[in-house]
């Protein structure tokens, strides 16, 4: 088996089909990954004008994926926490998290949505409201006994286990909260200013575990998030992320850092990303046009990095 674990992460883009249609899509994107033996499906959470979004709420969705899926990890990538209250957050979560087996990722997201009726709503650049927020989080989730004793809070299931919380970020700036909040991490090379340099941050990295197992008695769990292509050729996976980018109206290339690959190509990429990080699971979102294509290079890079038997999953 292959020592390398690998995630995939969703944005709900399944070009013109309708918001139920790329639902069902990503459904069986999930279900099929899940028999591949990926690690975690994680949804990201977005707010636009596009009446093809799928959806706004990870949360109602994952709860389905979470059902129909047996062993892999499903979860938040990120909720944008400054849209909802951490008690909302937190019991959802937590119930989720014992309902399906210890299987629930909750990924902490700073980001706004881009629309003028929930700017209106909410004052998502007030001083410090995303510190207050994410330090009501981690006091909800890390001191149970303290909140029913002196608050008369309980986050059923009462002394239930916990959802895994991971601090979404493009660097490792904040590491102090981190520790602080005994938060894992996960770092994403194609948001904001993340960069495919690996070589920028591996010792900050290093340090910034080093202070947390002395703080906390135990390492946190780091992954790295992938925007990738995949093509027959690095050409034409080049290619795929031009018309994307057409296609979309945007310029993607600006917005995302995304690395055209083949599968071979990925698989040394990685390879060279674990030992310059020494992080072994590795997040990865895929830009295929449809769910055919992203259905297809799962199985192909499920294969190169020898995560499952394929017959297995083909049945035979």
């Amino acid at each position: 088996m292959n020592d390398i674990s690998l995630g995939l992460l969703e944005f709900g883009d399944r070009g013109d089909k309708n918001s139920l249609s790329a639902v069902n899509e990503i459904i069986e994107y999930a279900t099929v990954a899940d028999k591949l033996n990926y690690t975690r499906f994680w949804l990201g959470e977005h707010h636009g004008p596009d009446p093809r979004i799928p959806y706004t709420n990870p949360d109602i969705l994952l709860t389905i994926i979470a059902g129909m899926t047996e062993n892999i990890r499903v979860g938040s990538a990120g909720t944008l926490i400054k849209m909802y209250e951490p008690y909302s957050v937190i019991t959802n979560f937590k119930l989720l998290n014992n309902l399906f087996s210890g299987r629930i990722d909750l990924g902490l997201a700073k980001g706004n949505p881009g629309i003028k009726y929930l700017k209106e709503k909410i004052d998502f650049n007030k001083e410090g409201f995303y510190n207050q927020k994410i330090h009501e989080i981690a006091e909800l989730i890390n001191n149970e006994q303290y909140n029913f004793e002196e608050k008369e809070v309980i986050i059923p299931p009462y002394k239930g286990d916990l959802p895994e919380l991971w601090y979404l970020s493009s660097s490792y700036n904040n590491f102090d909260d981190i520790i602080k909040y005994k938060f894992n991490v996960s770092r994403s090379l194609f948001h904001g200013q993340g960069t495919t340099d690996t070589g920028l941050e591996k010792e900050k990295m290093i340090k910034h575990k080093e202070v947390f197992f002395s703080k906390n008695g135990f390492y946190p769990k780091i992954n790295i998030a992938v925007g990738i292509s995949i093509g027959k050729t690095i050409k034409e996976a080049k290619e795929k992320f031009e018309l994307a980018c057409k296609k979309e109206g945007v310029s993607l290339s600006q917005a995302w850092k995304i690395i055209p690959v083949t599968v071979n190509s990925l698989f040394d990429l990685l390879n060279e990303y674990k030992i310059s990080y020494g992080i072994d699971e590795f997040i990865l979102f895929d830009i295929g046009a449809n769910n055919e294509e992203k259905i297809d290079n799962i199985f192909q890079i499920a294969e190169k990095f020898k995560l499952t038997q394929l017959k297995e999953v083909y049945g035979g």
